[in-house]
């Protein structure tokens, strides 16, 4: 089942398109709603708790009822289709601040965020379910899941070197300097909508479903799941799914203050205390913008290579070592950051880039192995549920997301971080250092010692796919 280059990017856009919500997720909601929508960083991060755990419970549901679909276009591929305006269209709401009361404001975070995490999961995880069915060689899928975490960083680029900048070009001309924020994030996102859907749009007609449950299957919800729990494969990749996000989401959310208001970097490379310089109602100076931009770009751009460094690593040493030793190296570059001073910024990005590419090895291989262990289910049980193992997966990662989210946001808001100060006190400046750099890595070391016990190697893999191919008269 060797597939095109022209199918392998066309099935990446997804994520593309995907990674415009992600990105703001993961690295500029605890921002957007202290300091622009306007609510404390403890209500944020509750807030977040509770929708990322609740939403992931409904992850379960979407990928079972995603089992069950059957179209002329297959079972994953018509999601594409049908929810990705549903989801642009929540998507600008969660990020326009409405005029009215607190209170008010706090329950329109919650309607419209709990609202987009749902669409978001409806449409992405029959989207991560489709790269389990559209080959089943492990290389190929290693492939698929290079291009698609390659093409995810193009839409994470996009979104996290611009929205703070398209955020002062759309934001209008009033005087007040928050109200333009929030006209600027609306529009930013309305932008970043249009584009999301074009790209799904482009993900569903360029892919096909080729690998299909035993014809004799018939399970409930109950017997899947009872199932996918006996699967020791799949039960540690959900155990990592939940820690590896919870890790990445609390550097994530606390990276953009690192970059604000410890390294508090201008245009030009220079520093300066203030975020906003207003005259006559316009933004005319942007303190951080230019280097911030420049940050995620090469970020991303490392992240890249990682990923298409992944089929030459996964060749060498296997898809579980490969891992290890990525997480392994993902913990040890952010260790420096605790120690890295203000002017030091070459160090900044080399350590930056380095994590980056480790990251970008570490994403392509995860969800390479959730569909190894799809068909280890379904060469030991003989019951084949791709969307359920995978949306299980996904309440994992939304799980550790809403972790991650609240223990960031109760840590800024334990450590005294005011957003109206323009200089914050040491004490938050430490809590800030520490979610960027060694809660993190600590993590990450501990979590490879735990993926040691992980059982499929690449021979179980080969003998899983040859006995498979032999049932289906391949």
């Amino acid at each position: 089942m060797q597939l095109s280059i022209q199918e392998k990017v066309g099935y990446g856009l997804g994520d593309t398109a995907s990674n415009f919500v992600w990105a703001l997720m993961m690295n500029f909601i605890m921002f957007f709603y202290t300091d622009i929508f306007g609510i404390t960083a403890a209500a944020a991060g509750t807030m977040l708790l509770f929708a990322r755990c609740s939403d992931g419970v409904a992850d379960f549901f979407i990928g079972a009822m995603a089992d069950r679909t059957k179209t002329k276009w297959g079972r994953f591929r018509p999601y594409l289709l049908w929810l990705c305006v549903p989801l642009a269209l929540v998507f600008i709401l969660a990020f326009t601040t409405p005029n009215i009361s607190p209170a008010g404001k706090l329950v329109w975070a919650w309607v419209t965020y709990n609202f987009l995490m749902l669409l978001y999961s409806a449409i992405n995880v029959p989207y991560g379910a489709l790269s389990g069915v559209m080959t089943d060689d492990p290389l190929e899928r290693t492939s698929i899941n290079s291009y698609r975490m390659s093409l995810a960083q193009i839409g994470g680029i996009i979104a996290n070197s611009t929205f703070m900048v398209l955020i002062v070009k759309l934001g209008g001309s009033t005087d007040n300097k928050q109200l333009n924020e929030q006209i600027g994030a609306q529009h930013t996102v309305i932008l970043f909508s249009v584009i999301a859907t074009v790209l799904f749009l482009i993900s569903f007609l360029t892919t096909k479903e080729r690998v299909h449950p035993p014809a004799a299957q018939k399970t409930n919800l109950l017997q899947d799941l009872k199932t996918l729990f006996m699967n020791r494969h799949w039960v540690m990749m959900f155990a990592t799914g939940i820690i590896n996000i919870t890790l990445a989401v609390v550097r994530g959310a606390a990276g953009i203050y690192y970059l604000q208001r410890y390294l508090k970097l201008d245009t030009t490379g220079g520093t300066t205390k203030s975020f906003y310089k207003w005259e006559s109602g316009h933004a005319i100076e942007v303190f951080y913008l230019g280097q911030i931009g420049t940050y995620f770009l090469i970020g991303g751009l490392a992240m890249i290579l990682g990923a298409m460094m992944t089929r030459f690593a996964v060749k060498l040493i296997g898809k579980k070592w490969s891992f290890i030793i990525s997480l392994v190296l993902v913990g040890l570059t952010a260790i420096p950051f605790y120690f890295i001073k203000p002017d030091q910024m070459p160090l900044v990005y080399t350590f930056q880039i380095l994590g980056m590419i480790f990251s970008g090895i570490n994403a392509t291989l995860f969800w390479a192995m959730v569909a190894d262990t799809a068909d280890f289910q379904e060469w030991k049980y003989h019951v084949r549920t791709t969307g359920v193992a995978f949306s299980a997966t996904t309440c994992a990662q939304k799980a550790g997301m809403g972790i991650g989210a609240a223990f960031a946001g109760f840590l800024i808001s334990y450590f005294g971080y005011d957003p109206k100060a323009a200089e914050q006190t040491p004490d938050a400046i430490h809590g800030i250092l520490l979610l960027n750099s060694l809660i993190p890595a600590v993590g990450l070391l501990l979590l490879a010692g735990l993926f040691t016990q992980y059982g499929l190697n690449e021979h179980l893999c080969k003998t899983m796919r040859d006995d498979l191919a032999t049932r289906r008269g391949e």
